[in-house]
This record gives structure tokens, C-alpha cells and sequence, in this order.
């Protein structure tokens, strides 16, 4: 399995906390990753105004907290 890593360069891995900027908005949002891919990494996160629960980013637009 490739490693994978965040914007600044730390290994994330399957339970890492993470924070993102929620996609077409300018907010910061905090989530657990609940899954890798080779290309993106799938967050776990609170319900939002588009009501998801989930959201897809490529790895180096996480940051792991």
C-alpha cells in the first residue's frame, strides 16, 4: 500500500482527525478520514448545509491535526 500525505508532508493513515476547506465554500471543517484511495482520501465528517456527511479531497488538501 503507498503512503500518503497531507498538505505539510505528514503520513496520514485510516482514523487520522484531519481539517479541510468544505468544497464550494470558504469554511474550515474538521473530520476523520474513513478512507484512502491512490488518488483521494474519503473524510467522515458533521452534517453540513448541503446535508453530506462525507466528503472526497486529494490528500495534499488535508491537514492532520
Amino acid at each position: 500500500m503507498d503512503k500518503h500525505f497531507d498538505y505539510l508532508g505528514k503520513e496520514i493513515n485510516v482514523g487520522d482527525n484531519v481539517v479541510f476547506v468544505q468544497l464550494r465554500y470558504r469554511n474550515f471543517m474538521k473530520g476523520t478520514i474513513k478512507k484512502i484511495t491512490p488518488h483521494t482520501v474519503l473524510i467522515e465528517h458533521e452534517k453540513t448545509n448541503v446535508s453530506s456527511t462525507e466528503t472526497k479531497q486529494h490528500p495534499s488538501q488535508v491537514i492532520k491535526i
